[in-house]
């Protein structure tokens, strides 16, 4: 599981998303999932989110996508 706490730009985010091999679940605070390939609402959500300090939790099914994912948190430090 990757926690991100920031997004810079959710749509670059979401693009990576859709890029991704496997499935991207997106674990909410009360314990319940959404994919955020298939599901407009978490999709939705990511876009409107400001991750605090529990940050956004994401799960990926394709340890293949995990790069993307790390790059994606590295930029996203170094442009804050």
């Amino acid at each position: 599981m990757l926690t991100f706490t920031m997004i810079p730009s959710p749509e670059q985010f979401l693009r990576m998303v859709e890029r991704s091999r496997g499935e991207v679940t997106l674990c909410l605070p009360d314990g319940g999932r959404c994919d955020l390939k298939r599901d407009p609402a978490a999709r939705q959500l990511v876009r409107t989110l400001r991750p605090g300090g529990e940050g956004l939790r994401v799960s990926l099914s394709d340890r293949g996508d995990t790069t993307a994912f790390f790059r994606y948190m590295r930029e996203a430090a170094l442009s804050a």
